[in-house]
């Protein structure tokens, strides 16, 4: 990456500055939102610059609470920002707030409303010896490809001490409002920090190349916990995610039923979900997966449908059951004709396919109506509750 030596110059300033004052190198962070892409494509470019300008607001937020006066946050090129400390800060002070900063940038945000965005985070110490733009590019380098070993250590150890814990989003009937279901989705309940999203979690593991691992164990603590349920959650359909990782594996189908089967846990109540970019990194692989999971009477849905690319010709050849419409869709539902014509047309594609849709993101009654006015199945969103753990579910139903 060659960024441009400008791009950099008040950074710069400010940390010659701190070097000649301090006469000591000083360390910086540098924030990297990944996925942006998606938010792009499914909910148009300016929620995609609402959502920089929202982490952009919540930086500044942190920097004045940790850093004080005369630090500062510049914002580089696509979606990065870099923040430099009014003091020369070593890089292990920076290092324990790189935990901090996670905590700040976790909550859901505009765009971003089951908080799937991830965010990478990382330091970097400025030394007096080499030009500082040419370090500052070298960090937003490193950035871009993070420490495999330091990840997978990160994601072992949530492994080995039982941090990862699931939530479960409740998915709703349009027509009647029943609770039908709902998604498991991974969080990580962190021994410092608290409850945080997966975020974190899931970008180590990818950096480490653990998302297999990953994936197997959330699987487990889930299967573990359905098992469990009372009697009257025994008819919720239970929707798990999966990478792309997972269906390039070809030992997964196999795995997952051998899962299901040590857990007592039927596989008809089971749904995975897999985005449009995962079925298709490998359309020969998924299919002979997804055909194998199918066997064993499990569904199959496509999640954040919409935001992929060349889709439609393997829709009809894949085994499919449910689409969920992505929540930039239908968070407009009530305001844009367009985004009603669009999601018209994948409830029209879903019908002629014999598919159910599901919607994400609904957060008031009038983007209800317009999704009974659409014929779309089933729903999630804060309009009636957020991710949850399993045992707030039964009080959730009743």
């Amino acid at each position: 990456m060659n960024l441009p030596a400008d791009m950099f110059d008040e950074a710069v300033r400010h940390l010659e500055a701190l070097h000649l004052q301090h006469e000591a190198d000083a360390g910086v962070l540098l924030v990297q939102v990944d996925q942006l892409a998606r938010i792009n494509n499914s909910a148009g470019t300016a929620t995609g610059d609402a959502v920089l300008e929202e982490v952009g607001r919540r930086l500044e937020n942190f920097v004045g609470d940790e850093f004080g006066r005369g630090a500062h946050v510049d914002r580089l090129e696509g979606p990065r920002f870099l923040i430099v400390p009014a003091t020369a800060v070593s890089l292990g002070a920076l290092r324990a707030q790189e935990r901090a900063l996670h905590v700040a940038l976790a909550e859901p945000m505009v765009g971003d409303p089951n908080g799937r965005l991830v965010i990478r985070i990382a330091s970097a110490l400025i030394t007096r010896e080499e030009p500082i733009s040419v370090q500052l590019g070298a960090a937003c380098d490193q950035l871009a490809r993070p420490a495999s070993a330091r990840d997978g250590a990160m994601v072992h150890a949530a492994l080995s001490r039982g941090e990862v814990v699931i939530h479960y989003q409740p998915q709703y009937d349009v027509a009647t409002g029943e609770m039908v279901g709902v998604e498991a989705l991974l969080r990580w309940q962190h021994p410092e920090l608290g409850l945080l999203g997966a975020g974190p979690l899931v970008t180590a593991a990818r950096a480490a190349r653990l998302e297999c691992e990953l994936t197997e164990h959330a699987h487990r603590v889930a299967l573990a916990e359905i098992a469990q349920w009372p009697r009257a959650l025994g008819k919720l359909r239970v929707s798990l995610n999966i990478t792309a990782a997972d269906l390039g594996d070809p030992d997964f189908a196999d795995r997952f039923a051998a899962m299901t089967k040590g857990a007592r846990v039927d596989p008809d109540r089971l749904t995975l979900e897999l985005t449009e970019q995962a079925m298709l990194s490998d359309p020969a692989s998924a299919a002979a997966q997804l055909a194998q999971i199918r066997a064993l009477g499990s569904a199959i849905a496509i999640d954040d449908f919409g935001t992929g690319y060349s889709s439609l010709s393997l829709l009809a050849r894949l085994p499919i059951d449910y689409l969920k419409i992505d929540s930039g869709f239908t968070r407009t539902l009530d305001g844009s004709d367009r985004d009603r014509i669009v999601v018209r047309a994948i409830v029209d594609l879903a019908r002629a396919l014999g598919l159910l849709v599901v919607a994400e993101g609904i957060e008031n009654e009038a983007q209800l109506v317009r999704l009974r006015d659409l014929g779309v199945a089933a729903w999630q969103g804060f309009l009636k509750s957020g991710p949850v753990p399993g045992d707030q579910l039964l009080a959730l139903m009743e």
